[in-house]
């Protein structure tokens, strides 16, 4: 094997490690498929830059006519960049195994064609070497037809890709037109680098500068991986997030032409991207004249827009924000409209619902006026009678005795009536809250079941000079009395010394109210129903309707308190109760 000193091969092994420095750099990045193909686009390229610079380097012709021929295996870099520009632009899709075929068909068959000429002349009808200036063995080739066809098929591809990337440029954001310019001047220098060797033009020079166009080529690419970020930000990441986007988007330039629209805004529109870029807004918004008349011009907006009439009637928020080249310039506009339909139907929904609970809360409480003056009615005849009975001669102490509990007891009912409607009607809790004798309200509750603790023996304990706390005295009373008679009733018919505590403990800026009884207790999973309307247990030792203990709930709710449960079944209960401590503010609780 002969060899040559040839200074043309230096360059050529230069720009072949600066490209594999670069498709390293690249491979340590990301592993994505546009990155894979940069790499093997680098590959190719630093491949077929040391298979030249070997050539020059020998001096035999059966080893030049060897590195030609591995030349030709790196033949189909055009494609292999095509390829790449398809996916860096952002479609992906459309590269099929069919399509990929037919794409390669033509450099393999290139390859093949140079590998085999010696059998049919066709690439090469003639090759040698001969002499040139400095002793220099140099190869001589006469091109056929087949080399022709290749050459011009690939022309064809570089172009193609020179298209796309033009196409990218004109139709991309501001941000990535230094990125797809400096990536346009790469593909552009092999091409334009090749043309003087096609020409003849480097005949005297005895080089191929084609090899040398791609080591240029590593100058925009170099500057693409280190000033621009090439594959941490691309193009078709934006195309990605933008076409993935449910809100509708809809870019127009200054001339209010769109040029770009995703698969929301075709949606919206009801026509395909096809047929709507390109157009002048009021060709694509011709069913909606009152939105161009009012946003034509707007180039910064916040509003909300209606398309459509009838049930086809749709809302959206849209927002119109104004694109800036660098010097400050007015470029376009964009357009983002959210349909938010299904909200301003569940706000309507939600409208006629708080109208129409409006209207049953009046129903309710002309109903419970209505119950209460039937209730009065009667109430108030008791109490006439029990006032002229009470003036009777010849009464005995036991029967006064009597009067004076119906009389008490009517009145107490009188103000419950009072109590309740007041409950079901107030709506600022502040109008009637003040504070309450709790020891008072718990002795009132008591006296209502005076007569059966006495015939059930239980010890009824009410702590003296329980903490005043903030209530309504009515509401209290019934608190107390719901608890009290539910400790009476479940006290335990074979309890041998039931009893029942009242008492009142303080924490911080509250109280914490509580009736113990050693009755019989409730279970976990009873304890979870206990306070929902017409929860019922131990049926066999009571009777009632279940509301006692809803009622408390509410009550102590609408006072801003909590109420609760602690019991083991078979051991007593204790239900406790919180309000807010006399002399403390409490409203944002």
């Amino acid at each position: 094997m002969l060899w040559q000193s040839n200074l043309y091969a230096v360059p050529l092994l230069v720009g072949a490690a600066l490209l594999i420095f670069f498709e390293l750099v690249a491979w340590r990045r990301d592993s994505t498929l546009s990155v894979m193909l940069f790499f093997v686009y680098a590959l190719f390229c630093a491949g077929l830059m040391i298979a030249y610079a070997l050539e020059l380097l020998s001096a035999d012709l059966q080893v030049i006519l060897f590195w030609k021929k591995i030349q030709h295996i790196f033949i189909s870099t055009p494609v292999i960049w095509l390829l790449f520009i398809i996916v860096y632009m952002g479609q992906r899709d459309w590269l099929t195994p069919r399509r990929l075929m037919a794409l390669f068909f033509v450099p393999v068959c290139q390859m093949i064609a140079a590998w085999t000429n010696e059998y049919h002349g066709l690439y090469w009808t003639s090759v040698g070497t001969q002499q040139a200036a400095g002793g220099l063995t140099v190869f001589q080739r006469t091109y056929g037809v087949l080399f022709y066809v290749g050459i011009g098929y690939l022309y064809f591809i570089t172009a193609l890709s020179i298209l796309v990337m033009v196409w990218t440029l004109i139709r991309s954001r501001a941000t990535y037109h230094d990125q797809i310019g400096l990536l346009l001047a790469g593909v552009s220098l092999p091409a334009l680098s090749n043309i003087p060797t096609l020409m003849g033009l480097t005949h005297a020079l005895h080089f191929d500068f084609t090899p040398l166009g791609f080591a240029l080529a590593c100058l925009p690419i170099g500057l693409n991986l280190y000033r621009q970020n090439m594959f941490d930000v691309v193009p078709s990441a934006y195309r990605q997030v933008i076409h993935s986007m449910s809100d509708a988007v809809i870019v127009l330039n200054v001339e209010n032409t769109l040029i770009d629209a995703n698969p929301a805004a075709e949606a919206l529109l009801q026509k395909p991207s096809a047929q709507i870029i390109g157009q002048p807004a009021r060709a694509v918004f011709a069913a909606a004249p009152e939105f161009l008349k009012r946003y034509e011009d707007a180039t910064e907006s916040l509003d909300e827009v209606v398309f459509g009439m009838g049930r086809l009637q749709r809302y959206f928020d849209m927002r119109i924000s104004g694109l800036y080249n660098r010097g400050g310039k007015l470029t376009g506009r964009v357009v983002v409209l959210r349909d938010v339909t299904e909200r301003k139907q569940a706000e309507e929904t939600i409208r006629q619902a708080a109208h129409e609970l409006e209207e049953r809360n009046d129903e309710l409480n002309a109903f419970s006026h209505t119950v209460a003056h039937d209730l009065r009615a009667p109430l108030g005849i008791m109490m006439g009678y029990v006032s002229v009975l009470q003036h009777e001669d010849g009464l005995s102490p036991a029967a006064h005795k009597y009067l004076g509990s119906m009389e008490k007891a009517a009145l107490r009912m009188d103000n419950m009536i009072t109590g309740l409607l007041l409950l079901s009607r107030v709506r600022n809790i502040s109008e009637v809250v003040t504070a309450v004798d709790m020891t008072q309200a718990a002795q009132a509750a008591l006296e209502r079941f005076h007569k059966q603790v006495e015939e059930r023996s239980i010890h009824v304990e009410i702590t003296p000079d329980m903490p005043r706390a903030l209530g309504h005295d009515v509401w209290i009373e019934e608190a107390f009395a719901n608890l009290i008679g539910n400790a009476v009733k479940y006290i335990g018919r074979d309890n041998p010394a039931p009893c029942i505590t009242v008492r009142g403990l303080r924490q911080g800026e509250w109280i914490r109210y509580e009736v113990e009884d050693n009755g019989l207790g409730i279970s976990e999973d009873d304890q979870q129903k206990l306070f929902e309307m017409f929860a019922r247990f131990h049926r066999d030792e009571a009777t009632g309707a279940g509301l006692g203990l809803s009622i408390l709930l509410r009550i102590i709710t609408r006072l801003k308190g909590e109420v609760g449960v602690e019991s083991v079944l078979g051991a007593g209960s204790t239900f406790w109760f919180t309000l807010p401590a006399a002399g403390h503010n409490h409203q944002n609780s």
